[in-house]
Formats: structure tokens, C-alpha cells, sequence
């Protein structure tokens, strides 16, 4: 009957809301969700869903997986893993490597053929998605722990589905069951060519195209079609629905970060119900009959894996600091939730060689089974004992009380090149002077000049001789890294600043992308100081918008002379406003520092 199956989910899904409500202080929703789709599955005692039902919804799942693995995108962001990488790349490279030669060893010791015991090895070494993000979110977790984790389960994935999609085909080849060199080739294009690609054109059509949808519902419209054609497109083709999104949120985050944060929050509006749909199917499509059919070969799966996954994150952790075990092993027990890709890839498995299928499904999946129903739990422990779990959002109000005192006492200004510089130093000026502030001028070069951290740039020195002019205390900034951003927001904290304000390239037609680009972007999230951000338009940077020239062409007015605009008229203005009304802060001795 259509739509029988759906139903049911709609049914149950109200029940296992309620449920997951009452029972939340004792074990995460999610598990609630999994147990009634045992219950109603296939090998459940109701048996209100059957396999051709299963069938029916596994399109939808494919689309859930989709759009959540999508927004694991949002945490392997290269700027964001650079800073961390002292810790992530060890932790993870070691609980991999460890992972996978543990379970590979372990099935070897016990006489499973090598072949199946190196798939299995590849499988084990992945992280269950869902299972952590939805267990993360229902806990409103935050903090260093949750971002090393939600890391972690971004770059473990992504390693897993890349070495699966290197060394599967020639595991394939080595089983006997490929027909010759031209099925290698073809399944490992399926799986890193063919979905890879397909990735990056899904993100190239949200980088063309998303920018000229302004309502958030057109926005979610648009990306639940895209995702669904994505999914479509990557089934047609028999590849990876794990790797194709991972390489389309991996293109939005890096290569359109001025679009990633809007686009990411629209899907993160569909969490609870793709939470909800995703783990009662996963839950009718366990089989718990398998873990009787596993036996020995199952439980030392479990346990390899388990001390892989743990040892590895510690012993990774200690290589980059002894003070990080504690954070490596509570990572590893947070890394042991087993499912999403790891189903997907044994059912590949099970599609291109059904006889290694064969042998590797049971074990996975009755493996799959304990590690879905105590990985949550364990994940939520973990959470609580670091003291992360309900921090997210938790701030309290703060009472209502106007500060007697002047509140804005120092203002950073980044400072890059003269043009965009120049029309706008009469303004800027008028604002910290209007603020009776002091401003650090911060100027950061790239490490490829050669100009000396030392050494003040022109541009600095211009800035710094204008501020003395009017009587403005002045200190210069300059830094020499390719992180921008982090520069501009240690100076501030180093200086200890109230305010910085600073241009954005502002968007200048309806099909051209927001600009919120990568520098403002960063600093207006890690700076823990306002940012106030006035737009620049990039075709013509030195455009002062007329909003800058109010005062010039007022004045003009009451003396007869024609307004001034432009680039000249800028530097007319910075004369002129010398002599203004403003109330600039009194000179001093030293009225100008540099460091």
C-alpha cells in the first residue's frame, strides 16, 4: 500500500518524541528512536515495517545521510583545522592507522581470510556520523572536547572514504571477483571520481547560483532540490553518496566562506526531523539475528575496534602534548558510534563482490548493531564528564545597566593599501576622534614580502602621521603570516581594544555573491570585541559611498563652493576635517607608538 511505510513513521515518530522527552535524563533520544524501529522492523515483534517497505524509505535516508554529512563540511574548514592541526593530525592519523591494523590483525589471528579481514579493517576505521552529531546536539554540547570530536568524525570520514576508494579496488581485483583490470579501474571511479565530481558540481551550482535567493524558504527549497538531485545523480552512477557530499560541503566551506555560514544554518533547520526519519529506518533495518551468526568473529571486531579507536586517540593525543591523554581518550570513546558510511560501504562491498559481501556483512552489521545502541551512551558520558554537555547557548541575561563611564577608550583599525585606505582616512578619523579613542593601526603583510615585522610600512606611517595630526594617540601593528584574520584578532586582544572597524567588499549586483568574505568573516567570529564593518565596493575601491561626504557637501553648501567626490574629494575632506566640530582627544607627549 503507497505510503503505508510512511505512515508509520509519522506515527511513530510522534510517540518516539514524547518518548525521547521522558526518558532523556537516562539515555539520548536517539536511542529511543533506534529501539522502536527494532521494534516495528522486519525482526521486530510488530513487524509494521517490512523489506520492500525498508526499500521504499532507504531513498529518503540516502538524503538525510546527505544533507548531515554536508555539514560536517562546516568543520573541516582549512583555516579552522590549521590552527588545531598540532592536535588533530596526530590524534586522528593514529587512531586510524591503529584501527585498521588492529581489526585487520585480530581477524587474521582467528583465520578469517585477508582479504575480508583488510575490508574489514578499512570499515572499522570509520565514525558514525549521525550518531555523534544528533548526540552533540541533544545535549547541547560545546566546547574544546566537542569541536576536537566533531573534527575528528569530519576527518576520519573523510580519510576513510578515500582510502576505501583507493585500496577496494585492488582488494577487489586480489579476491578474484573482478573480471579484469577495467572493473578495478571502473569501481574506483565510481566511488572517488565519478562522486567526487559530482560533489564539486553541486557546489559550484550553491557558490553560482545561491547568492541570488534572498528568502531563507526559497534558500532551504533550493538546497533540499540540490541535495536530492545529488543523491539521485551519485545512486545513478553506483558511487558514494558519503564521499559525493563530503566534497560538496568541503567546496562551500573553503572555497565560498562568505556563503558557507548561511547555507549551513538553512540545513541545520532540518536536523530533528532528518535525526528522527533516519534513526527509526536504521533501527527497522538492524537485524538483530546477526549478532547470533557472528559469534567469535563479532566480538573481537567490537573489541579491536574499540581499543583502536581509544588507544589510538590517546596515544595520538600524548605525541602532541602529555597534557592532551585525557582529551585523546575521551575523543576516542566519543569516536565509537558505527554506522552511516560503514553500512554504505559493506553494502558496496556486497554489490561488487558478493562473495567478500558475504563474509564481511555479518560481521559489520551485527557489529553495527552494538555500537549504535551503546555508542550514544558512551558519547553522552563523555560529554557530561568534561562539562561540556548543555553549554552551548547557555548564557545568562545580564541585567540591564548603562555604564557611567566611556566604554569605547581604544579602537583597532586593519589598514591594508593606500587605495582603498586613502578616500576613507578623513571618516575613520572622525569616528575614533568623535569616540575620544586612541587607535592601533594593524597592517599584516604576507610572509613572501620582505619587509620586517620591525619596519613600519608607508601606508602605516601615512596613517600614523594623520591620527597625530589631530591630536589622536596612535599606535601601529604590523605582522607578517598569511592568517590575516588571527593576526587582526590578537592584536586587538594584545592591545586590548573595545571596537574594530574595518571595510568588506560589499555585494554590488543581485548574481554576485554576498562578499562576506573569509577576513571579516573570521574576525567577527573569534573576536570577542564588536566589529563594525562599512562596505567597499570592490569594483571601485576608491568609491566613497555618499554617506561619507554628507559633512563636505553641507559645508559646501553654506560657503557656495561645489561638493567634492572621489578619490580627490576624499583628500579634500581629510583637510578639511581637521577643523571640524569634532572634539578629538586631547595630543599628548607620546602621542604616537609603534610597535
Amino acid at each position: 500500500m503507497p505510503g503505508y511505510s510512511l505512515l508509520i513513521i509519522a506515527g511513530l515518530g510522534g510517540l518516539a518524541i514524547a518518548l525521547g522527552k521522558i526518558v532523556h535524563r537516562f539515555v539520548p533520544e536517539i536511542v529511543v528512536y533506534l529501539a522502536l524501529g527494532i521494534l516495528i522492523g522486519p525482526d521486530g515483534p510488530f513487524e509494521l515495517i517490512n523489506d520492500a517497505n525498508l526499500v521504499e524509505l532507504r531513498l529518503l535516508t540516502e538524503i538525510a545521510l546527505a544533507a548531515i554529512i554536508f555539514l560536517i563540511g562546516d568543520r573541516l574548514r582549512i583555516e579552522d583545522l590549521r590552527t588545531r592541526r598540532r592536535l588533530l593530525l596526530p590524534l586522528n592519523l593514529v587512531q586510524l592507522v591503529a584501527t585498521a591494523v588492529l581489526v585487520f590483525l585480530a581477524m587474521r589471528m582467528i583465520g578469517v581470510d585477508p582479504r575480508v579481514a583488510a575490508v574489514l579493517g578499512l570499515i572499522a576505521a570509520e565514525t558514525g556520523v549521525l550518531t555523534v552529531t544528533a548526540t552533540i546536539k541533544q545535549e547541547r554540547a560545546a566546547g574544546r572536547l566537542t569541536d576536537v570530536v566533531l573534527s575528528s568524525v569530519a576527518l576520519t570520514n573523510v580519510a576513510v572514504a578515500a582510502l576505501f576508494g583507493l585500496a577496494f579496488p585492488f582488494i577487489l581485483a586480489a579476491s578474484g571477483e573482478a573480471a579484469g583490470p577495467s572493473d578495478t579501474i571502473r569501481v574506483f571511479a565510481q566511488i572517488v571520481i565519478a562522486s567526487g565530481g559530482i560533489g564539486v558540481l553541486a557546489g559550484v551550482l550553491i557558490k553560482n547560483y545561491g547568492p541570488a535567493i534572498e528568502s531563507s524558504g526559497d534558500l532551504l527549497l533550493f538546497l533540499v532540490l540540490l541535495l536530492t538531485g545529488m543523491t539521485g545523480a551519485t545512486i545513478a552512477v553506483d558511487g558514494s553518496v558519503v564521499v559525493t557530499a563530503l566534497v560538496a560541503g568541503l567546496y562551500v566551506a573553503n572555497v565560498t566562506p562568505w556563503l558557507a555560514d548561511r547555507f549551513f544554518a538553512a540545513i541545520r533547520t532540518l536536523e530533528a526531523p532528518i535525526y528522527l526519519i533516519f534513526f527509526i529506518v536504521a533501527g527497522a533495518d538492524i537485524h538483530l539475528d546477526e549478532l547470533a551468526t557472528v559469534g567469535i568473529f563479532g566480538a573481537v571486531y567490537v573489541i579491536a575496534r574499540t581499543i583502536g579507536k581509544v588507544g589510538g586517540s590517546t596515544l595520538g593525543a600524548l605525541t602532541a602534548g602529555v597534557d592532551n591523554a585525557n582529551l585523546g581518550s575521551r575523543t576516542g570513546l566519543a569516536l565509537l558510534p558505527h554506522a552511516g558510511m560503514a553500512i554504505a560501504l559493506t553494502a558496496f562491498v556486497s554489490e561488487f563482490a558478493p562473495e567478500l559481501g558475504a563474509r564481511v556483512s555479518p560481521i559489520v552489521l551485527g557489529s553495527i548493531v552494538v555500537f549504535e545502541l551503546m555508542g550514544p551512551l558512551v558519547t553522552r558520558r563523555v560529554l557530561r564528564s568534561a562539562g561540556e554537555a548543555g553549554s552551548a547557548g547557555a548564557a545568562v541575561e545580564p541585567e540591564l545597566e548603562l555604564a557611567r563611564v566611556r566604554t569605547v577608550r581604544k579602537v583597532l583599525i586593519p589598514v591594508g593599501n593606500r587605495t582603498v585606505l586613502v578616500p576613507r582616512l578623513a571618516f575613520l578619523l572622525d569616528l575614533v576622534g568623535s569616540l575620544g579613542a586612541d587607535v592601533v593601526a594593524v597592517h599584516v603583510s604576507y610572509p613572501t614580502t620582505d619587509d620586517p615585522e620591525d619596519a613600519e610600512p608607508d601606508v602605516l606611517a601615512m596613517f600614523r602621521e594623520a591620527a597625530e595630526e589631530r591630536g589622536i594617540t596612535c599606535t601601529t601593528v604590523h605582522r607578517r603570516t598569511e592568517s590575516v584574520a588571527r593576526a587582526i584578532v590578537d592584536a586587538a586582544e594584545a592591545d586590548e581594544v573595545d571596537l574594530i572597524v574595518m571595510g568588506e567588499p560589499a555585494r554590488t549586483t543581485l548574481l554576485e555573491p554576498t562578499r562576506w568574505g573569509l577576513i571579516s568573516q573570521r574576525v567577527v567570529r573569534d573576536s570577542r570585541v564588536p566589529v563594525l564593518v562599512y562596505p567597499v565596493d570592490p569594483s571601485h575601491p576608491d568609491h566613497v559611498p555618499d554617506m561619507y561626504m554628507h559633512r563636505s557637501r553641507s559645508r559646501r553648501a553654506d560657503t557656495g563652493a561645489p561638493a567634492v567626490t572621489g578619490r580627490a574629494g576624499s583628500a579634500q575632506l581629510e583637510a578639511e576635517s581637521s577643523d571640524t566640530e569634532v572634539s578629538p582627544s586631547p595630543p599628548t607627549d607620546d602621542a604616537s607608538t609603534r610597535r
